[in-house]
C-alpha cells in the first residue's frame, strides 16, 4: 500500500501524518522528497541593441547584458530577491533558462534553416 500527501514543513521540521484506520500497525518506511518552485526564464537577443536580455511574468524579471554568462549569473543572483521582494514563498527554487537554438546558432555564427 503506498500513500500519499503534500504537506508543509513548518520551521520547526515536525509534521504529522493522518493515517487510514485500516492501515496496519507495525513499521513503516516514510520518504520526504522536497518539493521545488520552478520558474522559466526566457533569454533572447536583442539584434538591434546587441544584447542578451531575460523576461519572466511570475517573478516579474528584466535583466540585460551584452554577454550571455553574466546574464545568467545576475539572474540568480536577483531571482531570490525578486521573489522576496513580491511576497513570494522563496523555498528550494529551480530556474529553468530557456534560449532558442536559432538564437544561440545565430550568435555562434552558424548558419542553419530550419
Amino acid at each position: 500500500m503506498t500513500i500519499t500527501q503534500t504537506v508543509d514543513i513548518p520551521v520547526d521540521r515536525r509534521i504529522f501524518l493522518d493515517l487510514p484506520s485500516d492501515l496496519p500497525i507495525g513499521r513503516a518506511k516514510v520518504t520526504v522528497t522536497p518539493q521545488f518552485d520552478e520558474y522559466t526564464i526566457l533569454i533572447a537577443f536583442d539584434d538591434e541593441a546587441q544584447k542578451w536580455y531575460s523576461q519572466n511574468d511570475d517573478i516579474p524579471i528584466v535583466l540585460e547584458d551584452n554577454s550571455l554568462n553574466t546574464l545568467i549569473s545576475r539572474i540568480k543572483l536577483a531571482a531570490p530577491e525578486m521573489l522576496e521582494i513580491n511576497n513570494m514563498p522563496c523555498r528550494e527554487t529551480k530556474l529553468l533558462f530557456k534560449i532558442e537554438p536559432q538564437t544561440l546558432m545565430k550568435q555562434a555564427g552558424i548558419t542553419y534553416h530550419f
